[in-house]
């Protein structure tokens, strides 16, 4: 049995939840990162008065724009609510009567075009409010002149998509970009997982994207259940008008004074990281987890990869060199297991995967010690 005093936490003994080291980086479904004090401390603060949620969306826009170099920029509820909100002022612009319409969108310009390989997940989203997506190209590439056609008078919007698992083999930002400005149409860029490097707050808007949206939840480490919208002006003004407490379709997407501001500081410290530090950091995790391993050489093959992006977070690949070993088996028992242990299995690579970034105090260790021993007993 391992000693739970640092996972301890009396509100959730309370509801008899377990609480869980979180090893798998910033995944929403295991509630994300742990608030940094501060954070806490600013939104315990601004609980205690009463403001008006729009002024106080715009005031805290005012610095998003300042350091992305945006027209504008506003918190959203979590970047999936920024994809609600970005398709949605393309569509509505600053037309009250037209937002109150969605997700009916007769009558407006309701198509949003993106290159079929950039179909994530959750590009879904971009229907929440009416709109029709188009795809263009394959799974393999797309062209200008495959973009270029699909574009009508219906289209209200280009989409590009990043992400550490989104292959960049079709057209390239800056081609896109061009695209869409010569049509003069909004370009809404999904980045919501590209930090760091902290300069991709301003990449994508000085390469001409209309919107651009961003977890704040994640690496910012702001409230799980907030997010970043900024680009133009004229657009922001839009999405601020379909957003809560506005009767429009992001009313379900309520912000709290307490979320506002706790993403406010949290983008302040985020600002000041030193992006080699937080590399440095959790290499350091690693190395305290990898340090159980070292008996087991003959079992298991240990492999630390990175994504394209610079300083980004090292992850801790674990593969069976043994067939007595499965996996996948293993993710799922540590779920269950004592404490809990929340990582992520790969299907392709056949291996657990650990992100050190939420793990803190003693986790490294027990979740090295915990897997060792786990994979001693399959053997």
């Amino acid at each position: 049995m391992v000693n739970r005093s640092s996972l301890s936490n009396p509100i959730y003994e309370e509801l008899g939840v377990r609480t869980i080291i979180q090893a798998s980086g910033t995944k929403t479904s295991y509630s994300g990162p742990r608030l940094d004090s501060e954070v806490a401390d600013a939104m315990l603060q601004a609980s205690r008065s009463s403001v008006d949620i729009t002024e106080l969306n715009k005031k805290v826009g005012e610095y998003i724009a300042k350091i992305t170099h945006a027209e504008a920029g506003m918190v959203t509820s979590g970047a999936a609510s920024g994809i609600v909100l970005s398709i949605a002022a393309c569509m509505t612009g600053c037309n009250p009567a037209k937002a109150k319409k969605l997700p009916d969108a007769s009558g407006m310009k309701n198509e949003v075009i993106m290159q079929k390989i950039h179909r994530g997940h959750y590009s879904h989203l971009y229907t929440h409010s009416g709109a029709k997506i188009i795809e263009v190209g394959d799974l393999v590439s797309s062209t200008a002149d495959d973009l270029e056609y699909a574009i009508n008078e219906k289209t209200a919007a280009l989409n590009f998509l990043f992400g550490p698992k989104i292959y960049q083999t079709g057209l390239s930002l800056d081609v896109v970009a061009g695209i869409a400005q010569k049509h003069k149409i909004p370009l809404i860029v999904d980045a919501a997982a590209m930090l760091p490097p902290k300069e991709n707050l301003w990449k994508y808007i000085e390469a001409g994207a209309g919107l651009v949206t961003f977890s704040g939840g994640k690496i910012i480490r702001g409230p799980q259940n907030t997010g970043l919208l900024f680009g133009k002006k004229d657009l922001i003004d839009a999405a601020l008008l379909n957003c809560s407490p506005n009767n429009a379709i992001g009313r379900a997407h309520k912000l709290s004074k307490e979320n506002i501001v706790g993403l406010y500081i949290a983008l302040k410290k985020f600002m000041q990281l030193d992006e080699q530090q937080l590399y440095n950091i959790c290499r350091e995790k690693l190395d305290r987890i990898i340090a159980f391993f070292e008996p087991l050489q003959k079992e298991v093959q240990l492999t630390i990869e990175h994504d394209f992006q610079e300083f980004s977070v090292p992850v801790l690949l674990i593969s069976s060199r043994s067939a007595a070993l499965d996996m996948q088996s293993l993710a799922k028992t540590l779920k269950h297991h004592d404490p809990p242990i929340y990582l992520e299995y790969h299907q392709r690579s056949r291996a657990i995967v650990i992100n050190p970034f939420a793990l803190e105090y003693d986790e490294p260790e027990i979740v090295g010690k915990e897997i060792a021993g786990l994979i001693r007993t399959q053997l």
